[in-house]
């Protein structure tokens, strides 16, 4: 199947991570650090008015060999991240592991959701994939999405926005997922992890949306854990869901 294509003439601008550096032109060839997350802004006049602060990393061997291209892992952060902060995103989650491990093999590119947003507007999202895969070597089969908590229902809608973009999705926890993505979703590979005592977003809803895709024909990974509640972001330092998505390709 094709990969769905995200035609974007935009204006870019970089920033780093102290305040009183100011932005330079974020140009194709200026890939940044590598083994570190550099903070930068998008800046889009395509198709709507865009302006997302994000973090980008690219593995400390990105260039070891100058052609290979490599997979990408969009990750949207939980609702307590919100805001204009983009440096509290390395404090959890997927950032957060990206902070001491050097070597990890995907790029990736975290944004950061506004305050009293919830990761719906999926065409700004689009323009930074794109974005990223139009200026550093990116393989367009192998783009994944994943989140926690408002990123894991982030990371849903995103693929039901765009089911032939992401070559796999992982939420764990998401917050109320709609069942009638499930049709958009049915072949997409998808991995949802969910702890049984979550009180914040119930378990239940993870499982309706499971046998809803289910019932379209679709075959999600489910793995309900027994003895955990929400805050299951510790699974971000294990490599089980990012082996399951390495194999994982459109």
């Amino acid at each position: 199947m094709r990969c769905a294509t995200f035609t974007v003439a935009v204006a870019f601008l970089c920033s780093t991570a102290t305040a009183e550096s100011p932005p330079v032109i974020d140009r194709p060839t200026a890939a940044g650090p590598l083994g570190e997350q550099t903070a930068k802004v998008l800046e889009s006049e395509s198709r709507q008015a865009v302006r997302l602060s994000y973090l980008l990393f690219l593995p400390s061997n990105y260039d070891e060999n100058g052609q290979q291209h490599w997979p990408l892992i969009l990750y949207l952060h939980g609702g307590s991240l919100r805001g204009d902060d983009v440096e509290r995103l390395r404090t959890l989650g997927l950032p957060h592991r990206l902070q001491q491990d050097r070597q990890f093999p995907f790029v990736v590119v975290a944004p950061l959701c506004p305050e009293s947003e919830i990761w719906t507007d999926a065409d700004a999202l689009a323009q930074l994939v794109e974005h990223v895969i139009r200026t550093d070597r990116i393989d367009e089969k192998r783009v994944y999405v994943t989140g926690h908590s408002m990123g894991g229902r982030g990371a849903l809608y995103l693929a039901y926005k765009y089911p032939e973009r992401f070559a796999a999705v992982v939420a764990m926890s998401p917050l109320s997922p709609i069942t009638v993505w499930a049709k958009k979703l049915r072949n997409v590979p998808l991995w949802i992890i969910h702890g049984a005592k979550d009180t914040a977003a119930p378990v239940k809803d993870s499982q309706e949306l499971v046998d809803a895709i289910e019932q379209s024909g679709g075959h999600p990974r489910f793995t309900s854990l027994a003895d955990r509640d929400h805050f299951i972001l510790d699974l971000y330092d294990k490599n089980d869901v990012f082996d399951w998505m390495a194999k994982q390709t459109r």
